[in-house]
């Protein structure tokens, strides 16, 4: 090989590999992106004074997210709260990690320990910068969206709940150690600085974990509040917190209720939540001691207000029934971009029931097999109205998920569809309905089965109905006790409920579930009833 072509060949290698060297350093330093589905509780514009619930997907550029993690002490005066923090701290370090790792700025937060940190170098980028904005701002009032409202727990006694109750003190020195502080890390216990650092990084987006939901991470200088009033898109990180509840407190309901219940009451009138799953991949966290059931309600449909019906109903589930109720949510539009999309339907994969009305709705395979997967685990579901035609959207859809396309569009470029659902789970036979009639629908208990456990509360004489009745005679399952029919003058009577005994899980179906038959005593007996019933199966 003579030098001229040697020399050729080395200059290549070097320009080849500067430029993988140049096509790393650019991925490297390509920022990231974080998909937050972010579940908050709106204002009805229909139904003045309710709320409905909502998802609302972002994609977050992760050099423009922050994660504050509040108050994860060392030791806490409260046993029961030391050793909450201790089953948190592994996956609070495990969402930092992934988040670091692309490009988030952590901050670590327990307050009254910086004297511990004073060599540190979190220490000293968190000391960097003052806002002067935030020292305007920043003060302990709370939100103007929160006044008169109720407080959703009683925490008057500090909200101890260990017997016998601890004695209080301030036992902590530094951060639980379970949880990793990089030198990239800052770390801090003062809104000011925080806002300081957050304007010079360009923060956008953050996200508040750790505890207590009720005190600090509400109410810090850093919290969700402050956050909040500093115009941050803020969100809590709703599995990965906790309250200080004592349970023998109202409302009376057990310690992780009072969870759920702070959780609501946040997304209600301070921010919205998300799930540590939008950060790890991984299922939601859940505290070893939370032996609750899970009631998932799933709702896409655009007629029946039950994004707000249902969530109404699961509050009440959560004072009564000792269970946690997580949702899956569709918009509730007839056509457009997003009809076709049911958000968070991973809940499936832990519920031990499923509360559901859907209308006419592809999706994705792998969304469609989740609730295929439910339904055939022999777990039980409560179902209503349009939860017949959950799953038919009356031609194909592709995968563009705006609406009906041509019947030849290639299968691999269509969204999933259910079709037999309404046979092989419900055991119904939707056929359309009757007109909307001023009188309503005559509801009548089926003769034999006025003492039906399903029936506890229910008028003797029966009751009227502002649904207007779908047509679904005949049934197609033999294992169907109807128990209740309906009737409008002119045409024969309707079943609207019944229980259908699969081998693959009881269901319950009612046609039932107008807005307004959420007010009549006897459908909320029914609805409660079934709860009930499902999950002592």
């Amino acid at each position: 090989m003579n030098s001229s072509s040697f020399k050729s060949r080395i200059s290549i290698l070097f320009l080849l590999q500067f430029i993988v060297l140049s096509i790393s350093a650019q991925t490297k330093l390509a920022p990231q992106t974080f998909r937050i589905s972010m579940q908050q509780r709106i204002a009805s514009d229909s139904m003045k004074g309710e709320m409905y619930v909502a998802n609302d997907i972002q994609d977050w550029n992760s050099t423009e997210t922050a994660i504050i993690i509040c108050d994860m002490w060392d030791k806490h005066w409260c046993k029961g709260a030391t050793e909450r923090v201790a089953e948190l701290a592994p996956v609070i370090n495990d969402v930092i990690t992934v988040a670091r790792n692309k490009g988030a700025l952590i901050v670590h937060a327990p307050s009254d320990c910086m004297n511990f940190y004073k060599n540190h170098p979190g220490r000293k980028l968190g000391q960097q910068y003052k806002s002067k904005r935030a020292e305007r701002l920043l003060n302990d009032d709370s939100l103007a969206s929160e006044l008169s409202t109720p407080w959703p727990i009683d925490q008057s006694d500090d909200g101890c709940d260990c017997f016998p109750e601890c004695t209080h003190g301030n036992p902590w020195k530094r951060q639980i150690e379970s949880i990793i502080m990089d030198d990239r890390d800052a770390i801090s216990d003062s809104g000011v600085e925080i806002a300081g650092l957050f304007e010079k990084r360009k923060i956008k987006n953050v996200v508040l974990i750790g505890v207590h939901t009720n005190m600090c991470v509400i109410g810090r200088s850093f919290g969700l509040r402050s956050m909040k009033k500093l115009g941050y898109n803020v969100v809590l990180m709703r599995d990965l917190t906790d309250v200080m509840y004592d349970s023998k407190q109202a409302p009376y309901v057990s310690h992780f209720t009072g969870n759920s219940l702070m959780a609501e009451y946040i997304e209600k009138y301070v921010c919205p939540t998300i799930i540590s799953s939008d950060f790890t991949g991984q299922r939601e966290f859940k505290f070893k001691h939370d032996t609750r059931k899970v009631v998932a309600f799933l709702t896409a449909e655009n007629e029946y207000y039950t994004n707000l019906r249902f969530p109404q109903f699961a509050h009440e589930l959560l004072l009564t029934k000792n269970v946690n109720c997580k949702y899956a949510i569709g918009k509730p539009i007839t056509e457009g971009p997003g009809i076709h999309n049911i958000e968070n339907l991973q809940i499936l994969n832990n519920a031990d029931l499923v509360v559901m009305c859907i209308r006419r709705r592809a999706l994705e395979e792998d969304k469609m097999q989740l609730i295929k997967s439910y339904m055939n685990s022999g777990k039980p579901l409560l179902a209503i109205r349009t939860s017949s035609h959950a799953f038919d959207a009356k031609g194909n859809v592709s995968r563009s998920g705006g609406g009906v396309v041509a019947a030849n569009v290639p299968v691999s470029d269509q969204l999933s569809q259910w079709p037999e659902f309404d046979k092989d789970v419900l055991g119904g036979n939707y056929q359309g309905h009757f007109g909307h009639l001023q009188q309503g629908t005559a509801i009548s208990i089926t003769p034999g089965m006025e003492g039906h456990p399903l029936l506890k509360g229910v008028a003797a004489e029966g009751f009227a109905s502002p649904s207007w009745l779908y047509i679904n005679r005949p049934l197609r399952s033999e294992n169907i006790h109807v128990l209740l029919s309906g009737s409008i003058p002119g045409e024969p009577s309707q079943p609207v409920l019944w229980i259908n005994n699969r081998d693959k899980g009881k269901v319950i179906y009612t046609s039932l579930g107008h807005w307004d038959d959420w007010k009549i005593p006897s459908f909320k007996s029914i609805m409660s009833n079934a709860v009930d019933i499902l999950l002592a199966n």
